[in-house]
């Protein structure tokens, strides 16, 4: 690393800097977790850092380089801070399509301040996003009726975070599809953002995309439409609070067609704090009348750290449902 004494450069400070950027962990395994190990021995860094933003660059001609000198190690400290003292990220994850072939969903994910955890993308998402494709092609899983009728299927996504699991069955279905995006308020804009980013992928598989608000907690005015409702729901990770499953529920209720052939498709990280909502989840669907057709359980990694600095492992749980009548029952 260029030392201050020597009054090194703006841009061997900067490529220096550069250097020591820390990417997030990817979600693939343990192994591919470390694939963004620095190249540089990570001792004293932190101090280096320290230096070039409590020093005053005087040598340097232009505020303008101090400047992006001291944001850029203010960064790399940041990075070195947590997951939730990142800048904002941009990624790309690869979604399979085939066995063979994959596709690529860009998200942009802002920086993570005060509770703002659905700008964030979670193992979850990442591990539903990747099975689709196998639950799509099963037609014992999730084939409605109405798109073996020529109708285009009408999916939803409920709590859609930065938008990786609906684009990925959006960019699956492609024409075949509309698929509506939803979360909050403050996650929309970040969410159309997203949708923006995969315009061109979007477009290549002829997809249909919109988002919109939808807060659970809000049950308005008169039921939709049999028109208006969807053929299927997807939902990864929304369980975050006691009243969610009830929340969640609800809104299933209100948006999911009574076609038989209708589906809600899920995956819920088995967080031991949030064991007794996944079952208050399980007995609210039962009681409205949806029963499981396939389940089963997966590890992900997440990109936080554990207490070793090594990924975190996060059991999951997904699951496809559908109504006690219909024909899979």
């Amino acid at each position: 690393m260029p030392q201050l004494y020597t009054k090194p450069s703006a841009v061997d400070i900067l490529r220096a800097l550069e250097l020591l950027a820390v990417r997030p962990r990817t979600f693939n395994d343990a192994g591919d977790a470390a694939q963004n190990a620095q190249i540089v021995h990570q001792s004293g860094v932190a101090q280096y850092l320290t230096s070039i933003i409590s020093s005053a660059l005087a040598w340097l001609d232009s505020d303008e380089l101090r400047e992006a000198i001291w944001d850029a190690a203010s960064a790399r400290l940041c990075e070195r801070s947590g997951r939730t003292a990142m800048p904002a990220i941009s990624r790309v994850f690869k979604i399979p399509m085939t066995q063979d072939i994959e596709f690529p969903i860009t998200l942009h994910e802002p920086a993570l301040t005060s509770d703002n955890l659905g700008m964030k993308t979670w193992v979850s998402s990442y591990l539903l996003s990747k099975r689709l494709s196998s639950l799509l092609i099963s037609a014992s899983s999730l084939l409605p009726s109405t798109y073996k009728n020529n109708r285009p299927l009408r999916a939803l996504e409920l709590g859609s975070g930065t938008g990786l699991v609906g684009l990925s069955f959006a960019a699956l279905w492609g024409s075949a599809a509309t698929v509506h995006l939803t979360d909050l308020e403050p996650i929309v804009p970040n969410l159309e953002h997203n949708v923006s980013l995969n315009d061109e992928l979007l477009n290549k598989t002829g997809a249909t995309v919109s988002t919109g608000v939808l807060d659970w907690s809000i049950q308005p005015g008169p039921q939709p439409s049999a028109e208006e409702k969807y053929d299927v729901i997807v939902a990864a990770d929304p369980l975050y609070s006691p009243e969610h499953p009830k929340w969640l529920v609800q809104t299933i209720k209100r948006w999911l067609s009574h076609d038989g052939d209708a589906r809600v498709v899920a995956e819920m990280p088995l967080r031991d704090a949030y064991l007794p909502q996944i079952e208050d989840f399980r007995q609210r669907m039962h009681s409205m009348g949806l029963v499981v057709l396939k389940e089963g359980e997966e590890i992900g990694y997440d990109d936080w750290e554990g207490k070793d600095g090594e990924a975190l492992q996060v059991r999951c749980w997904w699951s496809v449902w559908a109504w006690k009548t219909g024909k899979d029952q």
